[in-house]
């Protein structure tokens, strides 16, 4: 998963696309043998592919966007989602005289992160299966 770089809201550019958060929610993709080409995925496979029939469905495998929320405080944290445990997050403050040069961090499941720079507080959402990024089981 890409690192995360929050950033402060933003008006919406594009219509919202639901964020595939569950396994059993990705496209299933039926395979048919025929002489005939199909040609509307071209020769895409595996993610490539199941991204692509995400995309046909109105769905997003992959979310590419920024967060973006209020400002994080120990009440209310900016909530950063992951399918893992564990999530490389940048902050740049908040908006225009409070924005600050990216400060990254590793953001870990339940844990509070406190910016060193703005003071705003981060919570780690593990929207996946948990676990160690790439399945590496450290002992």
């Amino acid at each position: 998963m890409a690192p995360a770089h929050y950033q402060p809201p933003a008006p919406a550019s594009h219509p919202e696309k639901k964020l595939v958060t569950n396994l059993e929610e990705l496209p299933k993709v039926e395979v048919v043998i025929s002489d005939e080409p199909d040609f509307e995925f071209g020769i895409a496979t595996g993610v490539e592919l199941a991204e692509l029939v995400a995309e046909k469905e109105g769905k997003r495998l992959f979310d590419l966007e920024p967060p973006r929320g209020p400002f994080g405080t120990k009440e209310h944290p900016a909530i950063i989602q992951s399918r893992y445990d564990e999530r490389i997050v940048g902050c740049s403050g908040g908006v225009g005289e409070d924005e600050h040069d990216v400060v990254w961090f590793k953001l870990k499941k339940g844990e509070l992160y406190e910016c060193t720079v703005c003071t705003q507080i981060f919570q780690l959402e593990v929207v996946g299966p948990g676990g160690p990024p790439g399945g590496h089981h450290h002992h």
